[in-house]
């Protein structure tokens, strides 16, 4: 479904380049759309050899940016995953870490499953690769 998904949305399967550090930061947090958003990208990510990695979910890790204490309410609205963020406003949503294996390989990823209203990018963390 992912995979339907992203094609019907781009008009094509074609993986893109990823910003610099994509997934690998809580700044740059792979976005997706809720628990099944997750599901969806780490059902598609492969390892180098094309083999399905092992995902370890470590847990929420608290706000993409830093939070003041002026934020308080906008953080609790962000939450709100049919709310997409106004051009500008900052991104408060709380991020999900998975440790991630590939072989003897590990990688912590970084997943913000709070933005529901874009299509999700074709694009995988440096040193991985999304299934078609």
């Amino acid at each position: 479904m992912f995979l339907a998904t992203l094609a019907a949305a781009c008009g094509h399967r074609a993986q893109t380049r990823p910003p610099p550090g994509f997934g690998l930061t809580r700044a740059a947090a792979v976005e997706v759309c809720l628990p099944p958003g997750e599901s969806a990208f780490f059902k598609a990510l492969r390892c180098p050899g094309g083999d399905a990695p092992r995902i370890e979910r470590q847990g929420s890790i608290g706000p993409r940016t830093e939070v003041g204490t002026e934020d308080g309410e906008r953080a609790l609205l962000q939450m709100d995953p049919g709310r997409p963020l106004a051009p500008g406003e900052r991104d408060l949503h709380a991020v999900d870490a998975f440790k991630v294996a590939c072989g003897a390989r590990e990688t912590m990823l970084f997943l913000d499953m709070y933005h529901c209203g874009a299509p999700p990018l074709h694009t995988a963390p440096e040193g991985f690769t999304l299934d078609d």
